[in-house]
């Protein structure tokens, strides 16, 4: 996905229009008497959506749940993961409450007055978004990760709210039919392919010459010729040096 600028809009670093929350490191046992919290890992931040099937918990000290707590609206970025899943960028809409967050997951607060966290997540997965964090990434073989630092430095263009609006309702209505396209394609793909399974496995019995509705075997032998001529017509042959 590419955003084309228009001429009026502005740009900011993200670290100037939204805050940057770290997450909780994993591993560290509080001292004092603790609780369990639902918290959100790396695994769980998909491209554009969220995957909530497994949702660990981790023992915190009371007192810490409000530094790490996840809010609605706040969009999720991964620090670290695959190229193509740097960065990634998506909306919590606040399914788990509370929730907290692995150190390995940002979560940036947008200025609700200034920028829409469904416009951040389309610019973090568009082109310039991607080539972005690619760019300033550190990598490693098949890894890449990003810093907090980084991640402020990032560029946002900042058209009026309205505008931004307008713009994630329409990608977004894109992003659905898309997904539904995808349904219907995965759907005849596993038709044709319950289809013609069902019909092959009706004619491969052995000794077997007809099929259902008096289909007839045959062999490649028996309905093709095979044909061996020189491309003469080509010209001399190229030799290689």
């Amino acid at each position: 996905m590419s955003l084309r600028m228009s001429d009026s809009w502005r740009t900011a670093r993200l670290g100037q229009i939204a805050t940057i929350q770290t997450g909780i490191a994993k591993g560290k046992k509080p001292k004092k008497e603790c609780v369990s919290v639902p918290y959100l890992r790396v695994a769980n931040v998909q491209n554009g959506f969220l995957d909530l099937t497994e949702i660990k918990q981790i023992e915190v000290d009371p007192a810490t749940v409000p530094r790490y707590l996840l809010r609605s609206g706040d969009v999720l970025f991964t620090e670290d993961g695959d190229y193509d899943k740097l960065g990634r960028g998506t909306v919590w809409q606040g399914q788990i409450d509370p929730c907290l967050h692995q150190n390995h997951v940002f979560a940036v607060r947008p200025n609700a007055e200034i920028l829409l966290p469904e416009f951040l997540a389309y610019v973090a997965s568009s082109m310039a978004g991607r080539r972005y964090f690619t760019l300033c990434s550190k990598q490693s073989t098949n890894l890449a990760s990003i810093n907090s630092t980084q991640l402020k430095q990032f560029p946002i263009p900042l058209p009026p709210l309205s505008e931004q609006q307008r713009i994630a309702d329409i990608l977004s209505t894109w992003d659905r039919a898309i997904e539904q396209a995808e349904k219907i394609i995965d759907h005849e793909r596993r038709a044709c392919s319950s289809i013609f399974g069902h019909l092959y496995n009706q004619t491969r019995s052995i000794g077997a010459t007809r099929g259902p509705n008096g289909w007839s075997r045959t062999t490649f032998r028996e309905i093709f010729t095979e044909v061996r001529e020189l491309n003469a017509h080509l010209g001399p042959r190229m030799s290689l040096p």
